[in-house]
């Protein structure tokens, strides 16, 4: 039954971390950066800065973290999904074990 008790307790810690990894903030959007006068441009235009044309390497930093993975979001996943499983685990076993089980 202590074996039960420790896979539990792991299968809690792991589902409140991977939660915690779930709902953290990620850093936030990198800002953008108006192109001089006569300057090339990204052809996207930056609203909060009165539609100034933005840099090539600005666009590029930008769509770079919008479309990149979320690293913390996907280690939390996994995480509380091996400790339902821990969990599950756990109480199959102690179900096994246990003299009154049917």
């Amino acid at each position: 039954m202590k074996k039960s008790k420790v896979l539990l307790a792991a299968a809690a810690v792991m589902v409140v971390l991977g939660v915690v990894l779930m709902v953290m903030p990620t850093p936030g959007e990198p800002d953008l950066v108006c192109a001089p006068d006569g300057a090339p441009s990204s052809g996207y235009a930056d609203g909060d800065q009165d539609d100034c044309p933005v840099t090539i390497e600005s666009a590029n930093e930008y769509n770079d973290w919008a479309s990149g993975p979320r690293w913390d979001n996907i280690a939390g996943l996994v995480l509380v999904v091996a400790g339902v499983g821990t969990g599950v685990v756990a109480l199959v076993k102690a179900r096994r074990r246990s003299p009154d089980a049917v």
